[in-house]
């Protein structure tokens, strides 16, 4: 099976941040461990942490299963599938970004960029490829908001490809929240929305 490898720079700094778990490396593990415990997939790490030496540097690498696809701003950009996938896509995000609030986190970078469009049998299916910037956030109206401000911000320039496929993450996203934290995600949306 292919792997894909993820390297960090050996530091001071970063073995400091080792020993109490801030590392990339150990975020990176921990993040992957969460999305596999609430169901959302993540590519498989293959190969734990270890420090190698490539061109006269030292590194630290952790070696991944390889999810194959594209982006979904390249996907969205190549105009793959029709609107039916479109419509799938968009479920999954929102399914995503509720369930991740709903397990107690937040991910701090769930941006287009981040995610990974494998062609299944019966559609598209979304892979989270980054799980570094999965937080704890008891919080779920601010969990919810603040990864959806993140994947706004990339998708906006792109609204004329995604067509109505927005409202259908929002909907996924603040589905069985009360009608008054719907509102407060959505308010909060508003607020941080660039002039």
């Amino acid at each position: 099976s292919q792997r894909i490898a993820k390297y960090w720079p050996v530091t001071v700094w970063g073995l400091l941040k080792h020993l109490v778990g801030a590392s990339q490396s150990a975020r990176q593990l921990r993040g992957a461990r969460r999305l596999e415990g609430i169901g959302i997939r993540t590519p498989v790490v293959v190969d734990p942490p270890r420090v190698v030496v490539e061109s006269g540097r030292r590194l630290v690498r952790v070696e991944l299963a390889y999810v194959p696809g594209a982006t979904v701003t390249e996907w969205l950009e190549s105009e793959s599938g029709g609107a039916e996938d479109r419509r799938s896509l968009a479920s999954q995000l929102g399914d995503c970004t509720r369930r991740i609030a709903e397990a107690g986190y937040l991910h701090r970078d769930l941006r287009p960029s981040n995610i990974v469009v494998e062609s299944g049998r019966t559609g598209p299916v979304a892979w989270l490829i980054d799980p570094v910037g999965m937080r704890r956030c008891t919080d779920r109206v601010v969990a919810i908001a603040r990864m959806l401000n993140r994947l706004d911000t990339q998708v906006r320039r792109r609204r004329a490809i995604t067509g109505g496929a927005w409202r259908l993450v929002l909907r996924e996203a603040v589905g069985g929240l009360s009608a008054s934290d719907r509102r407060a995600v959505f308010e909060r949306l508003r607020a941080h929305r660039p002039r």
